[in-house]
């Protein structure tokens, strides 16, 4: 099956078997989080044997909280990411694989 990306107006692309995850993701989560997904780490490794390790950490996060210059659609998932990710995630790609989030440099 062939790899589908896609990208975010900030520059963060991803696979379909992203958003597929972070689609059921979203589906079991509380309805008070139902808002806004926020990846709000980007810390890592980017090559060696560690790549994409570490990279993702996401948290619920009210619509609210979140500007509206910060919020993106992964699918039909509102994603909020804040300006540090942003630039941490610019020309990666997060893909799904192996039960884990991984960004491919």
């Amino acid at each position: 099956m062939p790899l589908v990306l896609s990208k975010l107006p900030c520059g963060v692309i991803y696979t379909d078997k992203f958003r597929e995850f972070l689609t059921r993701l979203h589906a079991g989560a509380t309805s008070w989080s139902k808002a806004t997904t926020c990846c709000d780490r980007t810390s890592g490794c980017a090559s060696g044997p560690q790549r994409g390790k570490a990279w993702w950490q996401m948290s619920w996060t009210p619509v609210d909280a979140a500007p509206d210059h910060r919020q993106f659609r992964i699918g039909a998932i509102p994603v909020h990411i804040p300006k540090s990710a942003q630039h941490g995630l610019r020309e990666r790609c997060l893909d799904f694989e192996g039960g884990r989030v991984v960004v491919i440099p």
